[in-house]
């Protein structure tokens, strides 16, 4: 019998810090870090970062700030919390962890690298803290979801928190009481919408979970308590924000550790949401072998819930008028590869969700529940032309998604493609040399130092 859940997520990280946590584990650490560097970069010249940015102030006092990466200024931590976590989010370009419908590391990540970067811990610290706190966060959301999901809640506006706390703690080493209070505290103050998606307020909510998570860590370290059952007691997390069953939570629990959930992210190989990936993917494969032909219909066999969250999006927001509901409008995103051949932040700018031939191609597109597929690695499509041929194919787990991963070499040269247009190329390899050999870096200063436009 558990004593509490906090309690139980701070026993995990204490006792793997004393073990050390497995290599392949802080390997995927170090995966997930370059990952949303690579999503980040293009987001610097985005209007919901332009309008966070001014919102911070420059801190002369260099003891005490931290840095928005990529835009180079020093800030407050949770400023810099608040920027770095809507740049690892505007662009949907990041992690997915597929079972709880979440970007597992875009929260964690901000606050952990604003006190590490503030206290000039080493590499290795905070590769092993960034992993327990994402393995704590996707504990705690493996519970919640899918019925918190289905309740309205962005997952990680719900459990990013969760993980920041745990993550600045378990790096602080402030000790395992005062880790359970931050993680208590951070389940108390969870919040986010999912009608935000579309809309500036999405990246701003990942931004502020952050700085959520990293305000009930500098709280904990000072003294400040929280309950023990913020999680499990009678008015805790569980029950207020999900129709789980307690019985998950033994389930749950006992499995961490044993089975990694770091290890089950997906990567994204094109800048848009997850269930998008597939049809992108196979869109272009059908493309190259089109020979010009002009399109009559298109039809894709998706997962169920794929189909449902796209007529919610199109009964929302109708014909893409922006950026962000281009990004979350999968027959267009789908029509704009067709038409342009490609898929990249190009082809979610004006020209393109204003582009009448990716509009009429756009209301060719169907999407078709296929309720043998249970998660949205996959889908199938057929595809007819007007005179009269027909083409068909079918993807089962797209590049990127755990069962086909991108290897190191691949997710490096995505990095650099996405940031070929922003820095260098002396600079794009400094910065990879610098992340491979993060665990033996002394000072994570010295890698942040990079992350900046010319």
């Amino acid at each position: 019998m558990i004593e509490s859940v906090s309690s139980e997520l701070t026993k995990f990280m204490y006792n793997w810090k004393a073990r050390g946590v497995p290599k392949e584990i802080t390997h995927e650490a170090k995966r997930l870090f370059l990952n949303q560097l690579k999503a980040s970069v293009g987001a610097t010249k985005t209007d919901a970062i332009k309008i966070l940015n001014e919102q911070t102030k420059e801190n002369e006092n260099l003891e005490k700030s931290a840095k928005i990466i990529w835009l180079g200024r020093q800030t407050d931590l949770e400023s810099a919390a608040i920027v770095n976590g809507a740049l690892f989010e505007v662009l949907d370009f990041h992690d997915t962890y597929i079972p709880c419908y979440m970007h597992a590391t875009s929260a964690v990540l901000p606050a952990l690298m604003a006190v590490a970067e503030q206290r000039e811990y080493s590499g290795f610290n905070f590769l092993e803290s960034l992993a327990l706190g994402i393995e704590v966060e996707l504990a705690i959301a493996s519970i919640l979801m899918p019925t918190a999901y289905f309740r309205g809640y962005v997952p990680a506006g719900l459990t990013g928190s969760v993980g920041a706390a745990a993550a600045c703690s378990i790096l602080t080493d402030i000790g395992p009481e005062k880790t359970q209070n931050a993680i208590s505290i951070a389940m108390c103050t969870s919040f986010g919408l999912y009608v935000s998606v579309g809309s500036m307020t999405l990246p701003y909510i990942t931004g502020a979970t952050a700085r959520s998570g990293l305000n009930a860590f500098q709280l904990a370290e000072k003294g400040f308590d929280g309950p023990a059952t913020a999680f499990e007691g009678e008015k805790g997390m569980l029950v207020t924000h999900s129709d789980e069953n307690e019985k998950k939570i033994n389930k749950v629990l006992s499995s961490m550790g044993k089975n990694w959930k770091i290890l089950g992210q997906t990567y994204k190989t094109v800048p848009t949401e997850t269930i998008t990936h597939g049809p992108v993917e196979l869109i272009l494969k059908i493309l190259n072998r089109s020979k010009g032909k002009d399109v009559k219909k298109i039809d894709f066999y998706v997962c169920p819930i794929v189909k449902d969250i796209c007529d919610e999006r199109m009964e929302r927001f109708g014909t893409p008028e922006s950026e962000l509901t281009a990004r979350f409008d999968l027959c267009f995103c789908v029509a704009a590869a067709w038409i342009r051949g490609k898929f990249t932040l190009e082809e979610m700018k004006e020209k393109a969700f204003k582009d009448d031939k990716i509009l009429n191609l756009r209301n060719k597109i169907n999407l078709i529940p296929d309720e043998g597929r249970k998660t949205f690695e996959g889908c199938s499509i057929e595809i007819e032309y007007l005179d009269g041929s027909k083409d068909s194919d079918n993807v089962d787990y797209f590049l990127g998604s755990p069962q086909n991963q991108m290897t190191d070499n691949q997710l490096s040269d995505l990095f650099s493609q996405s940031c070929k247009d922003f820095i260098d190329e002396n600079q794009i390899n400094t910065i990879l040399k610098g992340l491979w050999n993060l665990d033996e870096e002394k000072n994570i200063k010295n890698l942040i130092n990079q992350l900046k436009l010319n």
